[in-house]
């Protein structure tokens, strides 16, 4: 074997190596709300899982503008947000609660404006309809959306008289059913706050923090923020 192929082949694993450190301890530049965030590959959700029927969603791409998917694992979550339970019981047993957020920078809520219109609109019209009332067993009340044989669409809230927030939508909640009869459910939310729009989902064990996702996300970001031009030279 020729030395400069011989060269090649033994530097062909150290090639391969490095594009593997690259694609999981690697970063990539967001900017949200005018700030910018240098965040790891591992915590970005389109690099960890791979959907072809995601690519054309906004903030999937590699330099997104304004918009961010990220995906944390479980146990840091629970490390991090007190009540979070790092696992949930679905059909095939137990899994890890990975939390997956698109993060939209939306400083004057334009992005969110419609999207809270439509869901309290939603919701309104399933009351006109005379949707039922039903105890959760998490915990609240449940306006029951549609009912099939192997499915339940609801809306979740802390009880029916609750105040309509002007920074939420309400969770908006799809069950099904194991072979035994055991319900297994995830209530998606939207919440805008300091000039960000979250938008994620959770399991039945952790419905009790949901207000407080996106204090914790906040405080993820904030460790991958990037300081401006200015004092990144400052000694």
């Amino acid at each position: 074997m020729r030395p400069s192929r011989r060269v090649a082949l033994l530097g062909l694993p150290l090639v391969l190596a490095a594009f593997a450190a690259e694609g999981r301890f690697g970063t990539t530049r967001y900017r949200l709300a005018g700030t910018a965030y240098v965040v790891p590959h591992a915590y970005e959700f389109s690099r960890n899982v791979r959907l072809p029927w995601l690519d054309a969603l906004p903030g999937l791409g590699r330099e997104p503008a304004d918009s961010l998917w990220l995906m944390l694992p479980a146990a840091e979550v629970a490390a991090g947000l007190a009540g979070y339970s790092p696992l949930s019981y679905g059909h095939a047993g137990p899994f890890a609660t990975d939390l997956v957020v698109h993060v939209v920078g939306d400083p004057d809520g334009r992005h969110f404006a419609p999207l809270h219109a439509r869901q309290w609109g939603n919701f309104d019209a399933r009351l006109a309809e005379g949707a039922p009332w039903r105890s959760d067993p998490s915990g609240g009340e449940r306006l029951i959306h549609s009912e099939g044989v192997d499915h339940r669409r609801f809306y979740r809230l802390p009880s029916r008289h609750t105040a309509r927030p002007a920074d939420q939508t309400p969770l908006s909640c799809l069950a099904s059913y194991t072979s035994d009869g055991r319900e297994v459910s995830t209530c998606t939310y939207l919440v805008h706050r300091d000039g960000l729009t979250y938008d994620f989902s959770l399991r039945p064990e952790n419905l009790a923090v949901t207000d407080r996702v996106p204090a914790y996300v906040l405080a993820r970001l904030a460790a991958w923020k990037r300081l401006a031009p200015a004092q990144e030279g400052a000694p």
